[in-house]
């Protein structure tokens, strides 16, 4: 299976030629893109409708969110209670600056964090990072951008190495951020992109298979919780006194059977 949960949802044409290369992989799941700087809302994701499904009937299409965070202050409404989350099946963070970072890892009811890895000094520190983990979020590095132009590379290289670092490779997800269909990647490139990167081989194949799937798993959570109020039971253990009364209610003439079986045995030993 193959996997790109960003596809940015541009001029159809293009899409689609997009689309027909993913298809000559293998079956796939991608999710289209639409990024915004406003809070999130049922009306954000309304514009997305799958494309040439009849033509692509081995790729499921998904819709994506990604929420553009500059002032960490900012209501984005990015939390569990907000209705709009039912309509999107995966929901994205791209943080343009490091307290924004450090933020969405801390507050942020997401499934992604997407880092803009040509921006300086915007990867969260090691603690902000590993509470995003612990949290379920997932971390993404789209390489299209990289490779689209030579200025900043040295940046994002920077950047990425360091969001390795900080995650120690854990719940890392390639994503293409493709505007044309030679910017895809199969997933042997993928691969190669990930040990170019220093990750380490259980890291590169998590990366490009198996965090995808947990992060869709993720996301489902995030839909069904939406307003869910999880209730508790405990037994609180009786006094006791109540337990023993409760014992004599239930079978009030145990006491006269015991005495009867002790005088029987005594008549019993006499004889």
């Amino acid at each position: 299976m193959y996997y790109d949960f960003n596809i940015p949802y541009t001029e159809r044409t293009q899409v689609e030629n997009i689309l027909a290369r993913i298809q000559s992989f293998q079956n796939a799941t991608i999710a289209l893109n639409i990024t915004s700087n406003e809070h999130l809302t049922a009306n954000t994701v309304q514009p997305i409708e799958p494309i040439a499904t009849d033509r692509f009937p081995n790729i499921k299409q998904l819709k994506r969110v990604t929420i553009q965070v500059t002032d960490p202050k900012h209501n984005y409404q990015l939390n569990s209670t907000n209705v709009a989350n039912k309509n999107v099946d995966i929901l994205a963070v791209r943080p343009m600056r490091q307290d924004a970072a450090k933020h969405a890892c801390q507050a942020y009811e997401a499934d992604i964090i997407s880092i803009d890895f040509h921006a300086k000094q915007v990867v969260p520190n090691h603690a902000a990072a590993q509470l995003a983990i612990q949290r379920g979020i997932f971390f993404e590095v789209c390489y299209a951008p990289a490779f689209r132009t030579a200025k900043h590379r040295n940046i994002f290289f920077s950047n990425v190495k360091k969001l390795i670092e900080v995650t120690r490779g854990d719940n890392i997800i390639f994503s293409s951020e493709a505007l044309q269909a030679l910017e895809i990647r199969s997933t042997s490139d993928l691969k190669m992109f990930g040990q170019l990167l220093g990750m380490t081989h259980t890291q590169v194949e998590a990366a490009v298979s198996q965090n995808y799937q947990r992060l869709l798993l993720k996301a489902e959570t995030r839909q069904s919780t939406l307003n869910a109020v999880i209730r508790m039971d405990f037994i609180v253990p009786e006094p006791e006194s109540q337990s023993n009364k409760r014992k004599s209610d239930q079978n009030p003439n145990e006491p006269n059977q015991k005495k009867k079986k002790k005088n029987k045995a005594k008549n019993n030993k006499a004889v």
